[in-house]
């Protein structure tokens, strides 16, 4: 690496030289480098020559992207290779084409301004890769690229907009189906060139400065702002997606974003012309689009009117407030979904926040009101309304809070309409079956649901509708959430059975005694199947902590059993260990340990067969949140559990195990009472015991809450025994540092604490310090003289400042 980069320097030099012998040299260089990227497969050889090629960019910038599209487009079909083999299946992930074509991307960045639209056409490419660290490698260079830089924008050579000018001409040279097909990463580069600020950024080796600014009408910014806008219209109708909708008019939104009062007339009037346009464009699509747009419509030019640099803008805005008033269809919609509609009137908004108490109280009362409002005669208008709200789609069904009470309620009082949605439109109402379940189960006609949710068990569909509609149908329908379930295991369908699961833990916290049992049927099948997923969908629930307080110790064991197949702890299932401790601790305590027996032997498996494991097993995550709480209840246990599950294998790995962060958890920062039951097992002298223990002093540093048990470890170990050796490493750890010099003054602070262990009474603390300070003597030094070096060549490589040499 350092001959690589002494190369380079050089090379640097060399391309600011101007004489025959040195165009000479360099070519050959660039031919060599050509030759390697072209037909090359050793890996680290094609790393230098695209680093190569970066520097070599100044001299040959014409011939840098013709070059690396060549590389990336071959590179693909080689076999790389390192040392004249072909790189192992286990190590490929870290050396594949793929890490290739990323420095590739990397090397573009000396022609980004030389070659901007040829740049565009090599990144909207491989935007595009299947490599998804390739594609957001692309994305992220685009986007830098587009975006505003003070220092090329104002720079000694300033480019002011043109950079963003051309890129945004080539974008809207693209045809329709491409603008489409590139539509997000399009969106990206428009928000960026909208962008009302920029920043720039200066390094010296040792700091970095950051400018910010806003921007102003010259310079080209004008007319780029009035080429995005036009862009961004002319891709608004190419896609009748809602989400691709938004996404226009959230970046048509950045066209009205100012941060601060523009700083001279024609800028002022620069953003009042653009938003006056979009707003204008907006206002032509509320009584046209659909709901869900319209309610973006509302939400965002509302901000854009409480935000409004201009009477003008703000004058704009209240008209599409008032075309939104008048669209009927949308009020009611706004009462049912409007999870982002603005209720109130927008003057008053504006002026206090105690106009924005519109709570879905109000919203529930309409809501009651609606339904009280269907009839025979206006069935028919309101079956073809709800058909068309429940069109609506969200990632989050929580969202509609209020629909759903609509259409439970809808299920109670209009039955023979809730059972005819739930039937004849199964595709359009899939995310709001549960809500007619549920108020179908309490209605007049809920034989009739049972006939459909038997119908769909027997076929196997809408499950986990059914399964979650249970919640309303209390203890006369745990027959059909048994039979949800055993459909569910019949189709091998697991989720099925969580959620199934799921409503059994509430309805046995809502008084139902028996949904136990269906709880625990749903448990034997999932533990058949390796299966803990059901502890996600129970974790937050307090009915499981009343239903684990209900269970027996049997029933306990068969829940922590079941959590074994887990290969990570996540807070969900640390949630329900850190229930089912808080009435048997010792058992939870058991499992833990077993887990850390299981991650030592796959840790050897893994060791011994050389197989890389992305996703291997892990028995104690890094951070626990509750159960380290209940664990720390029982110190001297969770001690002993750990120091009789130790051996060999765990001397040099414990500190990066689960054991280690079991006690750092339950007695985060070397807390009271282990430094006792430590001291208990080192005064034994027994040679496990001190391993045991030097291994846990490992785990939580070297600062001065460890000092005195590890002092008690050196008055009962041999003078210059290993033990020595492994009593420095903990000792000498230091944390996090700051500064050039942090390591070494690290080791200074260190160097004093062991200076106080020199006055000690018993002699073999004081050779053991005099020989850990002589240690420490030469870190300090090493450390000093690292620092010295890199800090001469960060000064090599940003500058040393204009004040400094």
């Amino acid at each position: 690496m350092q001959n690589i980069e002494l190369r380079l320097a050089a090379l640097a030099k060399l391309v600011t030289a101007n004489s025959e012998s040195v165009e000479q040299r360099l070519g050959e260089e660039m031919a060599h480098v050509e030759q390697t990227l072209l037909t090359g497969t050793d890996y680290d050889e094609l790393v230098n020559a695209l680093k190569t090629i970066a520097v070599l960019t100044p001299k040959f910038h014409a011939a840098v992207l013709p070059l690396l599209t060549r590389f990336v487009e071959s590179v693909r079909h080689r076999t790389l290779t390192m040392d004249g083999e072909p790189i192992q299946e286990s190590r490929i992930r870290f050396r594949s084409p793929g890490h290739l074509i990323r420095e590739a991307i990397e090397a573009t960045t000396p022609v980004r301004y030389l070659h901007t639209v040829a740049l565009v056409d090599f990144l909207l490419a491989l935007s595009k890769s299947s490599d998804t660290e390739v594609a957001g490698k692309a994305r992220r260079a685009f986007e830098s690229l587009v975006e505003f830089d003070l220092n090329v924008f104002y720079g000694e050579h300033g480019l002011g907009a043109q950079p963003q000018i051309d890129i945004v001409a080539r974008l809207a040279r693209l045809d329709d189906d491409a603008l489409v097909a590139n539509a997000d990463l399009v969106f990206s580069g428009l928000r960026r060139a909208l962008a009302a600020s920029m920043e720039g950024h200066t390094w010296t080796y040792k700091a970095v400065t950051i400018s910010r600014g806003s921007v102003t009408s010259d310079w080209g910014v004008a007319p780029l702002r009035a080429a995005a806008i036009a862009l961004l219209k002319r891709m608004y109708p190419l896609s009748e997606s809602v989400g691709y909708r938004k996404n226009v008019l959230s970046t048509l939104g950045e066209a009205m974003r100012h941060e601060r009062p523009a700083l001279d007339e024609a800028t002022a009037a620069m953003f009042e012309r653009d938003a006056l346009e979009v707003l204008a464009f907006v206002e032509g699509l509320v009584t046209a689009e659909t709901l869900p747009l319209v309610q973006f419509i509302e939400h965002q030019t509302y901000w854009k009117y409480y935000h409004a640099a201009t009477p003008n803008i703000a004058a704009a805005a209240l008209r599409i407030r008032d075309s939104l008033d008048q669209h009927a269809e949308y009020q009611i919609y706004k009462q049912l979904i409007g999870f982002e509609g603005i209720f109130g009137r927008w003057e008053d908004l504006r002026q206090s926040e105690a106009a924005w108490e519109y709570t879905d109280e109000k919203r529930r009362e309409f809501a009651h009101q609606y339904v009280a409002e269907i009839n025979d005669d206006n069935e028919t208008q309101w079956r073809t309304r709800i058909l068309k709200f429940s069109k609506t789609r969200s990632d989050d069904l929580a969202t509609f809070p209020v629909y759903y009470e609509f259409l439970e309620l809808l299920g109670q009082r209009r039955p023979q309409l809730a059972l005819e949605l739930l039937t004849a439109h199964e595709e359009t109402m899939g995310p709001f079956q549960i809500a007619l379940m549920a108020g179908l189960w309490v209605g007049p006609q809920s034989d009739d649901v049972v006939t459909i949710a038997d119908g769909w068990i027997a076929a196997g569909t809408h499950l986990i509708a059914v399964a979650k509609s249970l919640i309303k149908g209390g203890e006369r329908r745990l027959g059909t959430l048994s039979a949800v379930i055993h459909k569910g295991s019949e189709l091998d369908n697991d989720d099925v059975i969580v959620h199934a699961m799921g409503t059994a833990a509430r309805l046995h916290g809502e008084g139902v005694v028996a949904a136990k049992g269906i709880f625990m049927h749903g448990l034997h099948e999932l533990a058949k199947r390796g299966n803990a997923d059901w502890a996600r969908a129970v974790w937050f629930n307090r009915d499981f902590k009343t239903l684990i307080a209900n269970m027996d110790a049997d029933e306990r064991s068969e829940v922590l059993r079941s959590l074994a197949s887990l290969s990570k702890l996540d807070y969900q299932a640390e949630e329900v260990l850190a229930a089912v401790c808080a009435y048997d601790s010792l058992s939870v305590l058991d499992f833990l340990v077993s887990r850390l027996k299981q991650e030592a032997t796959e840790h050897k498996r893994r060791r011994e067969t050389n197989v890389f494991e992305e996703d291997a097993f892990e028995a104690v995550p890094d951070h626990l949140h509750q159960l380290n709480k209940v664990l720390a209840k029982e110190p001297q246990a969770l001690v002993r559990a750990l120091r009789d599950g130790f051996d060999d294998d765990d001397r040099s790995m414990f500190p990066y195990r689960g054991g280690a962060r079991l006690l750092k958890a339950a007695f985060p920062n070397f807390a009271d009472p282990l430094p006792g039951l430590l001291q208990e097992l080192i005064a034994g002298a027994d040679p496990t015991d001190i391993d045991f223990s030097l291994s846990v002093l490992r785990s939580f540093g070297g600062g001065a809450p460890i000092l005195e048990t590890a002092k008690s470890i050196v008055k009962v170990v041999p003078e210059n025994s290993p033990a020595w050796n492994e009593l420095a490493a903990a000792l000498e750890t230091t944390g996090v540092v700051m500064g050039e010099y942090g390591m070494a003054e690290a080791f200074e602070r260190k160097r004093q604490d062991m200076l106080t262990w020199s006055a000690d009474e018993d002699p073999r603390v004081r050779t053991f310090a005099a020989w850990l300070v002589k240690g420490l003597n030469q870190l300090i030094i090493q450390e000093r003289q690292r620092a010295d070096e890199g800090i001469e060549l960060r000064k090599y490589r940003y500058g040393a400042g204009e004040h400094e040499t």
